[in-house]
């Protein structure tokens, strides 16, 4: 009874333990989730998105009447009458407190399209900075897929060194048999025992490679950064299937933030040249107000009454000096409708390269996939071959190193090539708009 007391203490003493060490399975749907909701970069396009809402709110607000309330109370001092030679004379009767209080409500008529083509501009500025989220995001998640295939590769690179630790661990055993019968030297012992000390190291290293990219990741997920991160291992058997070259293109045209947001700067540009020609018109509004002042200031002296007036007019202006500049700023606001159509220009060229280079890439990937598929098999039978010549004596320890090397080489090189494909899949979605 006593032994399973303790049996069950020392259980649940290290039960804690072991959950802390369990890795956290992590699936990609999860990682773009938790990304796009802990993301610094996004919460900050989030905030910009909110702010060019609300200009856009402020910029139709200007259409509604400006309302004014003002109101004045003071003291007023004793007059002064002073003579020619400014000897006094007398003390003047007035009232001791003067009163104002006035309000007034001013009517946009007409502002020469300064208040449409300022919404107009604020609309476009929000679909720029709505487009800038959607940009990130994309970019996020880009990087979040890159981090995560590379702690992919790194458990499968793990797990092939953990493979070829206890192949060596066997092959050691088999040659200091032949040692103790006096078949080979003892050079092969040594020699096969550094090859699994290496195999062992880089085991080490791989484990540590793996913790600092969950780190990384967890971070930006908004996870303990002590968590130990697995990826889903099944994520090569998912199915990626490719489009002709020109369907990216298309897509992109239509759909590829950048190229979005350099036809909507043309539209701010042609906003703000209306804006600019809109300086040298003349703006005309109706006013309406009504004001209680006392005392009665236009009656000498003044009484100490109250007066309300109401009235309603016409304002007309025109800014004179603007026509000075006119010609300038016309022309600064031209070219810079220019510059932004050529930037459109540009950015439909960088669509264009970037999506070859990327479907170039990926074609590369899955050539390499298929080659290295090949290598492999082609690196494990001649392993074989050399590993039964070795202990049959017909060939050398170095012979079988090296054949392990390629062996391990070959392994490798197509989880990486495989991991590779599916990054530069992300790549051709996010270049075409539909990451």
């Amino acid at each position: 009874m006593k032994r399973s007391l303790i049996i069950i203490i020392a259980f649940f003493s290290v039960l804690p333990l072991l959950i802390a060490q369990s890795p956290y399975r992590l699936t990609v749907e999860e990682l773009f989730e938790r990304g796009m909701q802990n993301s610094i970069a996004i919460q900050q396009s989030v905030i910009k998105a909110h702010i060019s809402e609300d200009k856009l709110g402020l910029a139709k607000k200007k259409q509604l009447p400006d309302i004014y309330v003002s109101g004045l109370l003071g003291y007023v001092g004793t007059p002064t009458i002073l003579d020619k030679d400014l000897s006094f004379l007398k003390h003047s009767e007035a009232p001791d407190w003067k009163q104002n209080y006035q309000i007034s409500a001013t009517q946009p008529i007409y502002q020469g399209g300064r208040i449409s083509n300022g919404i107009e501009k604020a609309r476009l500025e929000k679909e720029v900075a709505e487009l800038g989220l959607q940009k990130d995001k994309a970019e996020l998640k880009l990087w979040l897929i890159g981090k995560y295939l590379d702690l992919f590769n790194l458990y499968k690179s793990r797990d092939v060194y953990a493979q070829n630790i206890e192949e060596a661990k066997v092959r050691l055993k088999d040659i200091e048999k032949m040692k103790e019968q006096g078949m080979i030297t003892t050079n092969d012992v040594l020699r096969s025992k550094l090859l699994l000390t290496n195999y062992e190291l880089s085991y080490k290293e791989t484990e540590n490679d793996i913790s600092l990219v969950s780190q990384q990741l967890n971070i930006v997920l908004g996870l303990d950064e002590s968590l130990v991160l697995e990826p889903d291992m099944d994520l090569l058997a998912s199915r990626t299937n490719t489009l002709p070259e020109s369907d990216y293109i298309y897509q992109a045209y239509l759909q590829y933030p950048d190229l979005k947001m350099a036809e909507r700067n043309i539209d701010i540009a042609r906003s703000n040249l209306k804006l600019t020609k809109a300086d040298y018109l003349p703006t005309l509004s109706l006013q309406a107000s009504n004001t209680l002042a006392r005392p009665i200031p236009n009656i000498s002296p003044a009484q100490d009454l109250f007066l309300n007036a109401w009235g309603v007019s016409l304002n007309l202006s025109y800014h004179i000096s603007a026509l000075f500049d006119k010609k300038r700023n016309t022309n600064v606001a031209r070219q810079q409708v220019s510059l932004q159509e050529l930037a459109q220009l540009q950015q439909k060229q960088n669509i264009r390269t970037n999506v070859k280079s990327a479907y170039v890439k990926h074609q590369e990937a899955l050539d390499r996939i298929n080659a290295l598929n090949e290598s492999l098999v082609q690196a494990k039978e001649n392993y074989r071959i050399v590993k039964n010549k070795y202990f049959n004596q017909l060939a050398i320890l170095t012979d079988l190193l090296d054949a392990n090397s390629v062996l391990l080489t070959a392994e490798l090189q197509l989880t990486s090539a495989k991991t590779k494909a599916i990054y530069t899949y992300y790549q051709l979605q996010k270049v075409s708009g539909n990451l």
